[in-house]
């Protein structure tokens, strides 16, 4: 008699050339501040003659499954500065820590690979066989608001699985739950005022920042900034000679829509095409006067009144045509039940269609949607828990009522097809 699995496996989605993906972490260091904490996922095979004791990759960096709870808790429960996280909270989360399922998981098909520049069990292996260099495309990841750089590890690791370089960036501007920073220290989700005290400036400039992350990660795995501790790890310097200046693509999920969008609309040359995964392309809070898409760069528009000291754009921008590069929309069901946000997103599609209608090389930009799906369909979360527990807490947990491994086996399917064409 045949069992069926306690979790959703995703080895339907890890299916490709590489013979194996590695993983290297790449923490915050306090000798290039400027660089993000970066989760890089490259095709690898194992080192010959004499391969070393191969260790798979877990979902979370070292496997802290605590400090993503804490980062969470901190956000639905109790602020991390108060009594009643310090004593109850946090002591709770790591308890629960050792026992929550994700814990005893791994990414299949990966190879962890450490700071340690003398001890990788693996080697970077292009699925070309090139000996050409400038060849490699890299695709970078930005996350969604409250998340972090690890919650779309499967998406990374089935687009690696089939030869691509993946970087997914950590960002440090109070928009994931918790993130560890250059000092040692840690920086949590910075909760926005209420009422009279909202400012549209905050995630306006927030997004700024961001995607000023996205664009320096980016030149430093180019190569063309320098510094950090890690900066020469033997893997970096097998990647970067193949890495193809003009093979960038530009992706994220959610509020790391918004921030690719940001980055490729002040830098087109930069970026081949761009994925984005249920992107967040509108502000709406009209009780307070604010209703804008956004970044409101990305639609070739000026930062709503209020916003920016008075001033009419983002000083960061001078572009004014907006996002113009080819660009595949993937949404849930549930973000095309918000109208106003589906008509952004609508908008912003039609409008690169537009700027390129006149160039029949430039593939047509799409939105699609995947049928009974919601936001979180799109992370990781449905392959951390067993399955009779998203059964249970699957609208908690802003999941849908579509398969779990079908939804992103669709969500990868339709990313390959587009970037096929390139």
């Amino acid at each position: 008699m045949k069992v069926a699995p306690l979790f959703h496996s995703p080895h339907r989605l890890l299916v490709g050339d590489a013979p194996l993906v590695g993983v290297l972490d790449l923490p915050s260091s306090a000798s290039n501040y400027e660089r993000p904490p970066i989760r890089l996922f490259f095709p690898a095979t194992t080192v010959s003659p004499k391969p070393r004791r191969v260790k798979q990759a877990r979902y979370f960096v070292n496997n802290r499954v605590s400090y993503v709870l804490q980062g969470f808790a901190h956000i639905a429960l109790a602020r991390h500065t108060t009594k009643l996280y310090r004593f109850i909270v946090r002591p709770l989360m790591w308890m629960v820590s050792l026992f929550f399922p994700v814990r005893f998981l791994k990414i299949p098909d990966t190879a962890l690979v450490t700071t340690k520049k003398d001890d990788s069990p693996v080697r970077y292996a292009p699925l070309n066989n090139s000996n050409k260099s400038k060849s490699q495309s890299l695709i970078m990841f930005s996350h969604g608001l409250t998340g972090t750089g690890e919650e779309n590890a499967l998406f990374c690791t089935a687009l690696a699985k089939r030869g691509y370089v993946v970087a997914c960036i950590h960002h440090r501007d109070g928009s994931s739950s918790r993130v560890p920073m250059p000092d040692g220290t840690c920086k949590f989700y910075e909760h926005l005022p209420n009422g009279d005290d909202y400012s549209p400036n905050h995630r306006l400039e927030q997004v700024s920042f961001r995607a000023k992350e996205f664009l320096y990660a980016t030149k430093w795995l180019l190569g063309e900034e320098q510094g950090g501790d890690d900066y020469d790890h033997p893997i970096l310097q097998q990647i970067r000679p193949k890495l193809d200046t003009k093979k960038v693509i530009a992706s994220g999920f959610s509020y790391g829509s918004t921030t690719c969008s940001l980055a490729a609309t002040a830098q087109p040359n930069r970026f081949q095409c761009a994925v984005f995964l249920d992107g967040w392309f509108h502000v709406d809070y009209s009780s307070k006067g604010y209703l804008y898409n956004f970044p409101p760069e990305a639609f070739g528009e000026d930062w709503p009144n209020g916003a920016n000291n008075g001033n009419e754009r983002s000083h960061v921008i001078e572009n004014k045509e907006g996002l113009t590069i080819p660009s595949i929309f993937i949404n849930s069901a549930q973000f095309e039940g918000y109208e106003k946000l589906y008509a952004a997103t609508t908008t912003l599609a039609n409008n690169i269609n537009s700027h390129n209608k006149h160039d029949s090389t430039i593939p047509e930009s799409k939105l699609h949607v995947i049928p009974n799906t919601k936001h979180q369909n799109f992370c990781d979360v449905g392959f951390w828990l067993p399955k009779v527990l998203l059964r249970r807490l699957g609208k908690l947990l802003a999941l849908g009522d579509a398969d779990v491994l079908e939804a992103s086996e669709n969500i990868l399917d339709l990313t390959l097809k587009f970037l096929k064409q390139f």
